[in-house]
């Protein structure tokens, strides 16, 4: 059986003994599934998704109270049925307009809705690294889409199973209840190391191959070597062109491009002995192995914005 199938049977057994009582969350699905077709939602429906015999709900979150829920609820029809859709974040932003709290919105949409929908919990989040949205409504979808990701890859029956398998994943490699066996087969899954560092990476792929170099110079600094040393010949070669060189072969040594290189705008003969240094620093690193020092890299990051910005303004002068 697969490790998240197995994460997912284990879900009562996890959260008894983290909590003292396995939860029957298929009782509070039962309990609400009239909702899927009862359009509007009322102060009262809630007390079948605080249920205190099937989960300790009010350990967690608390429901706003009656007096500011319940006009927020009056004459509002949220069409739970055909859930997802074009609608999806409209009908979320209904929710949260009433509730206040995305966690509360990810309560009731998965209770109704658990083939499509799962609670914004914490450890989930946390472990597939979820890419932070503009707004809570747009994180909430990040979380979906990531969770219905793992679904169809694991051939899960429903998000809120793949949530589920998820939470004890997480229990199991990072909480008191760890499983080396699980935590081995988490580490060697690649498609959710992948996603994991997607969603790490997120917020830099907008970033040139210089920036990326510069904003990884502390948490990888070996790779951060390896991009800025590749920007190195990529930008030499661009800045050439825009100098006045476009006759210049692709296949041209980079030695050849720095030597036919006019002394314009920023470029002297300082400049290009700084380059060739740092192409050997290249060199030595692509074909053997070295890794450049803490101030090799440190030069090679700074030099590469500097082309980058020499770059941008004789684009910006031609």
């Amino acid at each position: 059986m697969h490790y998240l199938k197995s994460c997912l049977e284990e879900f009562p057994e996890t959260c008894k003994k983290k909590y003292g009582v396995a939860f029957d969350l298929a009782s509070i699905e039962r309990k609400v599934a009239y909702l899927r077709r009862h359009s509007p939602l009322t102060y009262k429906d809630l007390k079948f998704f605080e249920s205190p015999e099937h989960w300790w709900f009010k350990r967690f979150w608390v429901f706003p109270p009656e007096e500011h829920l319940g006009p927020a609820l009056k004459g509002v029809t949220f069409d739970f049925w055909n859930l997802p859709g074009k609608k999806e974040e409209n009908l979320i932003g209904k929710l949260l307009h009433a509730f206040k709290a995305i966690e509360l919105v990810s309560i009731i949409l998965r209770f109704i809705r658990p083939e499509k929908y799962a609670i914004f919990s914490s450890p989930t989040e946390m472990l597939l690294e979820i890419r932070r949205g503009r707004s809570p409504i747009e994180t909430y979808v990040n979380y979906l889409t990531d969770l219905r990701l793992i679904q169809r890859q694991y051939r899960f029956g429903r998000v809120a199973d793949v949530d589920m398998a998820l939470w004890v994943l997480h229990e199991k490699c990072y909480g008191t209840h760890k499983d080396t066996k699980i935590e081995r087969a988490f580490s060697g899954d690649t498609f959710l190391i992948r996603l994991i560092a997607k969603n790490l990476s997120s917020r830099l792929n907008d970033r040139s191959d210089a920036q990326l170099a510069n904003a990884l110079r502390e948490a990888k600094p070996d790779l951060a070597a390896l991009i800025a040393c590749y920007a190195l010949e990529v930008l030499i070669r661009k800045l050439a062109a825009a100098y006045g060189t476009p006759d210049l072969a692709s296949n041209d040594k980079l030695e050849t491009v720095i030597n036919q290189m006019p002394n314009y705008g920023s470029v002297d003969g300082l400049r290009k002995d700084r380059w060739r240094w740092l192409k050997e620093i290249r060199n030595n690193l692509f074909h053997r192995g070295r890794i450049p020092t803490v101030m090799e890299t440190d030069q090679l990051i700074k030099e590469v914005l500097r082309l980058e910005e020499n770059l941008k303004s004789a684009i910006a002068n031609m």
